[in-house]
């Protein structure tokens, strides 16, 4: 920021344009990754945002930075991660989805708690140009073996979900883009599952919470120093959430393989809205306590989102589903945010913007509560 001259609104411009892309890419890459695999859309896009950090190196203009950032970084990171990753996991697992999905989020976390620190360090030591090209060049060494190791489905390697054997038919019809042979009662393509009211039910629960993680994820530690805490302390509390978020969501993971998802999911909102009332109600450090932990656990059972999806519409147009969704979610993550500035500037307060959250987080697990697998079509039009 220092460097490039650039004002606050500059900045915020850059991350609010990276999520406008990812707005636009979601429901392509979902398509691309449902008919390619994700195996060459991770070793793709991880090519493509590696060289895109390395040309950040050399960048001197902002709009040039901007181009590049958005254009390269965020579409190479769109591509390669979050919605490709989950899709080879669903692809992958029926029985422990839930698990396996956990341990993937997770993974993403516990990688940002890693590596933050020591972009920290790197950015206060050799300077923020050299963290780029470095960080380019490691993502280049290890996304291409990596990636490789990926395949586009447990059919393509004469397994089933779960590793279970294919049968000896089974193996002689298979190819990389063959059918799944687990075309199950929920497998749905694109439009039968548009088509039902159960997506869009799941749907809204799914914008509605990650909309609201827009903003708690950007104004998180200034909801703490309104509240009374140190800046110090808030950064220190902002941590420890994402820190016990990791167990949240292995024990998530470990019961939505066990328990019906519906009220994991909504346990977890129901968390979301009293962690908004212990900033508003509860006074001292202890409402912060209080708020991340209800928090960590909203967002261990929010892990369950994904498997929800996966278990309602099967595996061969996860992508494509989570995309569309994404559309969505990501216009909210865009818009919270500056909702939430615009309050806390007109009153220094946070009170309102909390007191929207609570019904906002409450209607999300009603949603998430009558959210239920759907009929498939094979099934209606079998009936007499």
């Amino acid at each position: 920021k220092e460097d490039l001259l650039l004002t606050s609104a500059q900045t915020s411009l850059i991350f609010a344009l990276a999520r406008a892309e990812g707005s636009i890419a979601g429901p392509i890459v979902g398509r691309l990754v449902d008919k390619f695999g994700a195996r060459s859309m991770i070793i793709g896009g991880g090519i493509l945002a590696s060289l895109g950090f390395m040309l950040l190196h050399w960048i001197d203009n902002y709009w040039v930075f901007v181009i590049i950032f958005v254009g390269v970084v965020s579409t190479g990171k769109s591509a390669g991660l979050g919605q490709t990753l989950l899709s080879a996991v669903n692809r992958w697992f029926i029985k422990r989805r839930a698990l396996a999905m956990s341990i993937c989020i997770t993974g993403f976390s516990s990688g940002g708690a890693v590596l933050l620190p020591l972009i920290t360090i790197g950015v206060h030591t050799i300077g923020w140009r050299d963290v780029m090209l470095y960080s380019g060049l490691f993502m280049l060494i290890i996304i291409i073996p990596l990636g490789r190791v990926v395949r586009h489905s447990p059919e393509s390697m004469g397994l089933e979900p779960d590793g279970d054997v294919l049968t000896n038919k089974q193996q002689s019809n298979n190819t990389i883009t063959a059918p799944l042979s687990t075309n199950t009662p929920h497998d749905f393509l694109v439009r039968e599952a548009l088509k039902t009211k159960e997506y869009w039910i799941l749907l809204m629960g799914s914008v509605m919470r990650i909309t609201l993680w827009g903003a708690t994820s950007v104004h998180g530690v200034e909801m703490m120093v309104w509240h009374g805490m140190s800046r110090e302390g808030a950064g220190f509390m902002f941590s420890l959430m994402f820190l016990l978020s990791i167990p949240t969501r292995l024990i998530a993971g470990y019961f939505g393989d066990k328990l019906p998802l519906q009220p994991l999911l909504c346990t977890g909102m129901v968390a979301a809205a009293m962690a908004c009332l212990s900033l508003l109600f509860v006074r001292g450090d202890i409402g912060v306590v209080v708020f991340v932990i209800l928090m960590a656990v909203e967002q261990g059972c929010s892990t369950l989102n994904w498997v929800a999806l996966g278990n309602y519409f099967g595996r061969r147009s996860f992508a494509t589903l989570m995309g569309i969704m994404s559309t969505c979610f990501n216009i909210g993550m865009l818009i919270s945010p500056i909702y939430a500035g615009v309050m806390f500037d007109r009153s220094h307060s946070y009170t309102a913007v909390l007191l929207t959250f609570i019904p906002i987080y409450v209607a999300s697990g009603i949603f998430f509560l009558l959210s239920k697998r759907p009929i498939n079509p094979l099934v209606i039009s079998a009936e007499p």
